[in-house]
């Protein structure tokens, strides 16, 4: 029998009805302003506690429109109801990530999902491939577009108020994600039915998941989720309900913000449950840096009590291994433990 502790997958779920257990939500409306001000101060330092203890927490007040969500939540659900040969037309590969996809490992485990991922405009640097739309009118592409940069621009003053919580000046990351980073947007369907073809299914392990547990790759994650609920992040020991509040967005810090806060921030470990009553959505924003960035420990972290506790990475690298693991079993999938000094 497996050693409870070599599966986070069944440690238990903790009461949600409980307010400890819950992961904080916070008015970012001033930090959306000046992250650097006094005004933001109180945000800032409920960011950065949060990041210390949960990894997670909930904006209100950030800025990205009602009328942008609603948009995005109507053009998302439109492309995944088309039939499965249209989306397949898109379908992924290991030299172009961009598009449709039905068959993703997480961990080398298949999640029961289907996927739609696009990043900037332009061939990308790290797999040189460029963004594939679908053929569906009324303004798809141009809503997406619209979505990835307001997600940015949300993006750039939350990492803002990470810096300042981490005794550095507000823009001392800027210069790796203003004009060249590498995240890219991700429209997610947790479907009941599995959505690969049955005759598939019947060759494959089955998919117990809607998402198996991990941490994102980048340096934070912005996510629009539906109301239907199945997110969950492990912290002390229990798996913790990351309850849908409307209007509001989900944050979590990344590996690479792990990295530059030199343990002072956690990329906290999540994951989806599998649908078995009804269809749920979410839409996630990764936002990651140039591709030239080296991810080390900043100074405002560092010191003679406290040495630098990872060897540098190249986000280049580090991302283009853990695509990889998306497609196929090619081993343990990288991660930052590796690096770990």
């Amino acid at each position: 029998m497996q050693d409870l502790h070599d599966d986070l997958d069944k440690y238990p779920v903790a009461d949600s009805a409980e307010i400890a257990n819950q992961v904080p939500i916070i008015d970012v409306s001033a930090v959306v302003k000046d992250a650097a001000s006094q005004h933001a101060r109180d945000a800032v330092d409920a960011i950065a506690a949060a990041c210390q203890d949960w990894g997670f927490f909930q904006v209100i007040n950030h800025g990205v429109q009602e009328e942008l969500l609603n948009r995005t939540w109507v053009q998302a659900r439109r492309f995944f109801a088309q039939p499965a040969a249209g989306k397949k037309t898109l379908l992924r590969t290991r030299a172009n990530p961009w598009g449709y996809y039905n068959n993703e490992l997480t961990k080398n485990q298949r999640d029961k999902k289907e996927v739609f991922d696009f990043t900037t405009d332009g061939r990308d640097p790290i797999y040189d491939a460029e963004n594939r739309w679908p053929a569906i009118a009324n303004g798809f592409s141009q809503t997406m577009r619209e979505y990835r940069d307001a997600c940015t621009e949300l993006g750039l003053a939350l990492l803002e108020a990470f810096c300042v919580g981490l005794e550095l000046p507000a823009d001392s990351m800027r210069a790796d994600f203003a004009t060249n980073h590498t995240g890219f947007v991700r429209l997610n369907h947790y479907p009941v039915d599995d959505p690969l073809d049955a005759q598939d299914v019947k060759k494959l392990p089955a998919a117990g998941l809607g998402v198996h547990h991990h941490s994102d790759a980048g340096a934070l994650t912005v996510l629009l989720q539906d109301d239907v609920g199945g997110l969950q992040v492990f912290k002390d020991g229990f798996w913790h309900n990351v309850v849908p509040l409307a209007g509001a967005l989900v944050i979590n810090t990344g590996d690479m913000m792990q990295v530059w806060s030199n343990d002072t921030y956690q990329a906290a470990v999540h994951r989806v449950l599998a649908m078995n009553q009804v269809d749920r959505y979410s839409i996630p924003f990764f936002f990651n840096p140039s591709a030239a960035t080296i991810v080390k420990p900043l100074p405002s972290v560092v010191s003679a009590e406290r040495p630098p506790r990872y060897a540098p990475i190249q986000w280049s690298e580090f991302r283009a291994k853990r695509t990889d693991g998306d497609y196929a079993d090619y081993g343990t999938e990288v991660q930052i433990a590796q690096y770990r000094l």
